[in-house]
């Protein structure tokens, strides 16, 4: 994959495409009342949206930003309760441009099941094989848990919470959201694949083979042009900019 380039706080288009984002997260499923995403800006901090927006009707105008520490720099909303999740797995992760947290039903489920995520679609092999599980169930509500999780997180993609979520970073928005809708269809056929057959799996040679295959920049936006028209076509992003 080429080489991301951070953006510029001030960009409409990031604003937009963000707004847009969120979106389409609850029009899949993934974002309900709760969940937010956000992305790393030039000159520190990252763009997120206001802790009072509505997942299913956010706008451009309820995209604030935030310093490396969480702290409204601009906006008229307050961030998010979790805003110390992105802002620590952000300075842990220097590689990490956008971060995703959502709670899924399936990826809820097998943690609490003490079932051990892993990859049984071709789609998940770009994941990765190992996805750790943050032990408590708690909101990431402070600084303390922010730097729990993402001492946990590591080098990884993704960190799963215990009975409560998951965290999924990327390279950019269209990224995380394609990664974390695969993760929870992955989730949902694990668990019906255990039903049958306990033992079944792909080897982690197969997981790596077809992940370099399939996890490349073509695929990543073809899956999200996939997902975004089909919001639009629900009529989700109608209003989206704020007009």
């Amino acid at each position: 994959m080429s080489e991301p380039i951070i953006p510029p706080a001030d960009s409409v288009a990031l604003r937009l495409r963000l707004a847009e984002s969120v979106r389409v997260f609850e029009a899949i499923g993934l974002f309900d009342m709760n969940g937010h995403v956000s992305v790393r800006v030039a000159g520190g901090g990252f763009l997120t949206h206001g802790r009072q927006a509505d997942r299913a009707t956010v706008t451009v105008r309820d995209v604030i930003r935030v310093d490396d520490d969480g702290r409204l720099v601009e906006g008229e909303q307050e961030p998010p309760n979790e805003v110390a999740l992105h802002a620590e797995v952000y300075r842990a992760r220097p590689d990490v441009l956008a971060v995703a947290h959502y709670h899924g039903q399936w990826g809820n489920v097998l943690t609490l099941a003490e079932i051990p995520l892993a990859p049984v679609t071709s789609v998940a092999c770009g994941l990765g094989t190992d996805f750790p599980v943050y032990p408590h169930p708690d909101s990431i509500s402070t600084p303390e848990r922010g730097r729990e999780v993402a001492k946990c997180l590591g080098k990884h993609k993704i960190v799963m919470l215990r009975a409560h979520g998951t965290v999924v970073t990327g390279r950019s928005l269209e990224e995380v959201l394609v990664a974390s809708k695969y993760l929870e269809l992955n989730a949902e056929r694990q668990w019906y694949v255990r039903a049958v057959n306990p033992h079944a799996g792909l080897a982690d040679e197969e997981v790596r083979r077809v992940g370099d295959s399939l996890w490349i920049e073509k695929n990543i936006e073809k899956a999200w042009q996939y997902y975004y028209n089909h919001a639009r076509a629900m009529g989700k992003l109608e209003g989206v900019d704020g007009a």
